[in-house]
């Protein structure tokens, strides 16, 4: 591809994902909260947080299968992501309309099957045209610009649900119509990229067969994916209960809730640029690793503030979600540019979908018995004992399996 069209890509692919982060930041980030408000329960909410991703992930298994029947990678994608921007249209027919569990679940299933497919296609099609010098720097300083656009979209989503803290739906479906719109123009100027030349890759079954045999050599690919996926089954016994945390728990209103995921993301875009050149200048791995062992302790900063007076609650809440955004944003940069260098380029599209499978499913079996625990009586009698409650109890699970990832993570190196 010419140094020109490269240029060019480069700078469509952050203004697409500018649009895209409306969609995130204002959409995604409050799908929790809106199922807060649709009272449902703690293991409802988890299991709504851990089985459409992984229904996904066994449908992006055949995302290279599901590309080979349009034109080329570019159309996939592009098709694809028109679909995922209809879908938000969909959601807000179903708040009006059939408000249940069932109708929730069934579009989430349908919403993280499109998305997790767009994934390692994108993922792929953005490999083959960043030069590898640059990949840590551009994909830094595009996180960055893409996470203040998805900071200002859930400011302005959270103060939108405030005004309408009346009449919630209302302000729902609102922040949703931004989501279709930031989606949809995110789809045009993907459209507008150009496309690159593919190499024909193997098929699945020849990838899995391949795969196995560096399960038989202990080979980095598979403990990186051990790796990610075993510390994401231990923040699912956190991550999906923040909301409840926040809202029910700690009965905080929704405009610190927002704050805080605001405060989360202003931290994570903003240090992104930063850890791209950390990553140019110690490498992905250290980075990965340093990012891993402060994500350990994050529940337990989780914990300690629930028993402070409201106003100093309030305030530690802004100071450890700015720490998670850093940690996260360290994490997620670190690890993705490992991908990269982990498999083969031709392979891309097929490791990453092995991946988000398996994490899928660690997920999965994560969100299903956090849910479990929280809801458990024995665990709430329990709990007490220790003047906590079972979403602590919970949080503690965390750490401790949170903890044992990380013998996975030095196999890598």
């Amino acid at each position: 591809m010419k140094i020109q069209k490269v240029k060019q890509n480069l700078k469509l692919s952050t203004i697409e994902g500018c649009f895209w982060a409306i969609m995130y930041g204002g959409g995604e980030t409050f799908l929790s909260a809106c199922a807060v408000f649709l009272q449902f329960s703690a293991f409802q909410i988890s299991f709504l947080s851990s089985f459409p991703p992984f229904i996904g992930s066994c449908f992006q298994l055949f995302s290279a299968t599901l590309k080979n029947k349009f034109r080329d990678i570019k159309q996939f994608v592009v098709t694809m992501s028109y679909v995922q921007a209809l879908l938000w249209l969909v959601l807000i027919y179903l708040l009006f309309y059939k408000p249940t569990y069932k109708y929730i679940l069934i579009w989430s299933c349908f919403y993280w099957t499109i998305g997790t497919i767009i994934q390692p296609a994108w993922t792929a099609w953005m490999g083959y045209f960043v030069p590898r010098r640059i990949r840590a720097r551009y994909f830094g300083k595009r996180n960055r610009i893409i996470g203040f656009i998805s900071f200002l979209a859930t400011f302005v989503a959270g103060y939108i649900l405030d005004i309408f803290n009346e009449n919630m739906i209302f302000g729902f479906s609102i922040i949703f119509i931004a989501a279709f719109v930031g989606r949809t123009i995110s789809a045009f100027y993907l459209n507008k990229k150009f496309n690159f030349e593919e190499r024909e890759t193997k098929n699945l079954i020849e990838y899995i067969y391949t795969f196995k045999n560096l399960v038989n050599q202990q080979n980095k690919s598979f403990y990186y994916i051990m790796f990610s996926s075993y510390i994401n089954f231990s923040i699912m016994f956190f991550g999906p209960l923040f909301s409840i945390y926040i809202l029910r728990t700690m009965e905080l209103s929704v405009f610190i809730y927002t704050i805080n995921m605001t405060l989360w993301q202003i931290s994570n875009f903003s240090s992104s640029n930063y850890f791209g050149k950390l990553c140019e200048k110690i490498g992905d791995y250290k980075v990965l690793k340093l990012s891993t062992y402060t994500i350990v302790f994050l529940p337990i900063l989780w914990i300690l503030l629930y028993y402070l007076n409201d106003q100093l609650q309030i305030i530690a809440t802004f100071l450890v979600s700015i720490l998670a955004g850093i940690c996260f944003s360290a994490y997620t940069l670190s690890s993705f540019n490992l991908v990269y260098k982990i498999s083969e380029k031709e392979d891309v599209i097929h490791f990453s979908a092995l991946n988000t499978f398996i994490r899928g499913f660690a997920i999965l079996m994560g969100g299903i018995l956090a849910g479990l625990l929280v809801e458990s009586k024995f665990v709430a009698e329990f709990s007490k004992n220790f003047n906590l409650i079972p979403i602590h109890f919970s949080m503690l699970v965390s750490v401790f399996l949170r903890f044992l990832s990380i013998p996975i993570l030095n196999k890598i190196k």
